[in-house]
């Protein structure tokens, strides 16, 4: 299992979009609060998350990495966000004032809705992968996902992640992910025996990834199910991950908080996330 920190430091790890396949086949490598764009900027307050920077280890060559990633606006609107390279990646919104299209240089995800609800995203890397995700709800709150991902690079394999949610209130409590491949030759899909589980502690804070659009985060989750936490209003205080046969691997996390009851960092061993925000 890749360090647990991706489960709630993940954005960085795919807020491109761009996964790599985990040892044990994870593709995760590579509330009414002042949230306003949510609901694509059109909220009733001017607080916006402006920047996140991560210091994370990165497991496979034991190096610590920094990311930087600044989101940009139209008044309260998202429009970018621009990573440590200078990449930037747009966002085109549709007539409900929900993102339609999320795309860079390399990549471009689109959004398919029922209403206002984010039915189906998918996602094509250029020359890498198509990753296809369709999303269920219960009582208004994401219920499950289900995952296709196609790749041709590193090598060829079509891989299958369905993926459940259960929520307490607003918090995303716990996720649970089978998964399995289709047969090269018969088309047919095989399904692991092995079960994830991962599921969360909050504290009663304001979770900054509130103030970005909810389907952004959607989208993240259809390529990694696992960190659906990011769609919860609090921040979460432990993580455990259980996979079948295994022993549960549990992270704590602390944070430092503004005097909004933002997080302004969030810390688990050497690793950390600061945020900064726009009043």
């Amino acid at each position: 299992m890749k360090n647990i920190l991706y489960y709630i430091f993940g954005l960085f790890i795919i807020a491109s979009c761009t996964p790599n396949q985990d040892e044990n086949g994870d593709l995760l490598k590579g509330v009414d609060y002042e949230t306003n764009t949510n609901n694509g900027g059109s909220g009733t307050t001017t607080r916006l998350l402006k920047q996140v920077k991560s210091h994370t280890k990165n497991e496979d060559t034991g190096e610590y990495e920094d990311e930087n990633y600044t989101y940009n606006y139209s008044g309260t609107k998202l429009t970018s966000y621009t990573d440590a390279s200078g990449e930037v990646t747009k966002f085109d919104y549709n007539s409900s004032n929900k993102i339609s299209k999320m795309y860079n240089a390399g990549q471009t995800a689109v959004f398919t809705y029922a209403g206002t609800s984010l039915t189906k995203v998918v996602t094509e890397i250029t020359g890498t992968a198509k990753i296809t995700a369709d999303y269920s709800y219960s009582g208004g709150k994401l219920s499950k996902i289900i995952s296709v991902q196609d790749f041709t690079i590193p090598f060829p394999i079509k891989a299958y992640y369905e993926t459940t949610y259960e929520f307490q209130g607003e918090n995303m409590m716990k996720s649970v992910t089978k998964n399995g491949v289709y047969n090269p030759v018969t088309g047919d899909l095989e399904m692991s025996p092995e079960i994830n589980t991962v599921s969360f502690t909050y504290d009663s804070k304001k979770s900054p990834y509130k103030l970005l659009p909810l389907e952004y985060y959607l989208c993240l989750i259809g390529i990694a199910p696992q960190g659906g936490n990011f769609l919860s209003a609090n921040n979460s205080l432990k993580t455990t991950v259980a996979n079948t046969g295994a022993s549960a691997e549990v992270m704590s996390f602390s944070h430092t908080y503004d005097s909004k009851n933002y997080p302004v960092k969030s810390t688990s061993g050497e690793d950390f996330i600061e945020y900064k925000y726009q009043d």
